[in-house]
């Protein structure tokens, strides 16, 4: 009989636990947008930068990140968004007869995804996005004499993360970082016009609160 019952606990709880995870229905659609800051300051010092004096590095990174999706079955969307990004390295020795380096990196990604919702609750649950596409960076010479660079080609991610519903409509994601590779095809040239080309592959993965990123999105047919 306590064996029964016992089952019979386990049996409803299983039922109401698969009822929460059909939250988000096929058919629905979802606009979404992401942004990010993250700044990191350091003081170093090193005998082979300007003649050993202290100096104070700094790199902000903005990104911003827009995409619109589908729900082709109950927790998986199929979409696709851009992200903008902005890096500024810059960095200034304590000597008062220095001058400040400063460089920029400009980033547009685009490209399609898959997004698969995991809900634990109506409200919370993780998410799991895998993403693709096109890549184009620009790096206009810094004012230390280095080279313009620019790269395309392509790239792909694996980006966790976690989702929290306080009304039915609204979503707000947050995540910590992913497995990333990039293929780019990179194009030096300096002052005196001459021209190289690299291919360059990466395959990493970061993790950490400089990566932390926040997210909204709103479902539409809910």
């Amino acid at each position: 009989m306590q064996k029964h019952f016992l089952l019979l606990i386990i049996c409803c709880a299983s039922v109401q636990a698969s009822q929460a995870q059909t939250a988000l229905k096929a058919g629905t659609v979802a606009l979404s947008g992401s942004i990010n800051f993250t700044q990191n300051k350091e003081d170093t010092s090193s005998p082979y930068y300007n003649g050993g004096n202290t100096y104070t590095y700094t790199d902000k990174i903005f990104n911003f990140n827009p995409g619109i999706s589908y729900f082709v079955a109950d927790n998986l969307a199929i979409g696709a968004d851009a992200t903008w990004s902005i890096e500024e390295i810059s960095a200034k020795s304590n000597s008062s007869s220095s001058t400040p380096y400063y460089r920029t990196t400009t980033s547009l990604r685009v490209g399609p995804f898959a997004r698969r919702y995991y809900m634990l609750t109506d409200q919370f649950g993780f998410t799991g996005t895998l993403g693709a596409g096109y890549e184009h960076d620009s790096q206009p010479a810094g004012n230390n004499g280095s080279s313009n660079q620019t790269a395309s080609g392509f790239y792909a991610g694996l980006t966790p993360g976690i989702i929290f519903m306080p009304i039915p409509r609204i979503g707000l994601g947050a995540s910590i970082g992913g497995l990333t590779y990039d293929r780019l095809n990179v194009k030096s040239d300096n002052s005196s016009s001459n021209v190289s080309d690299d291919t360059v592959s990466t395959l990493g993965a970061s993790f950490g609160l400089a990566q932390l990123t926040f997210s909204g999105t709103y479902f539409f047919g809910r």
